[in-house]
């Protein structure tokens, strides 16, 4: 009995295809090897300086991104507005929450938490200063 596999668009001769637990790229990605999202975050990681007050200080591109566009946003420039806006408002909207979550806690709780968030703050800050 002949086999009546159909041969067409989509459907390659079985002799070509490739054989089961074998892939058309045997190497691989390379190790090591970064993704555009990484590429992007190491660039926009990179310090730059930057002359604020007649001083020199070293800053993030980001960071810089962010301040040009805050600074555009002041001057009135419409493009800038709408951009920051949406950010604006998701930043106090999670600021209200927290506020309250809190409010509905207990004196104890309260405590504990505001310690807690008072040492991230600490260990952020120093992390901050150290990448500086």
């Amino acid at each position: 009995m002949v086999n009546e596999y159909e041969i067409g668009y989509g459907k390659p001769p079985q002799e070509h295809s490739f054989k089961p637990g074998f892939s058309g790229n045997k190497k691989g990605r390379p190790k090591g090897s970064k993704n555009t999202y990484n590429l992007l975050n190491e660039i926009l990681n990179q310090k730059i300086i930057v002359k604020e007050n007649d001083e020199n200080i070293k800053i993030s591109k980001k960071i810089a991104m962010l301040t040009q566009l805050v600074n555009k946003g002041v001057k009135g420039d419409i493009k800038a507005i709408t951009t920051l806006l949406p950010h604006m408002l998701m930043s106090d909207l999670k600021e209200e929450d927290r506020e309250k979550v809190l409010a509905s806690l207990n004196q104890d709780d309260r405590a504990i938490i505001q310690m807690y968030l008072s040492n991230f703050d600490g260990v952020k800050e120093a992390n901050d200063s150290e990448s500086n």
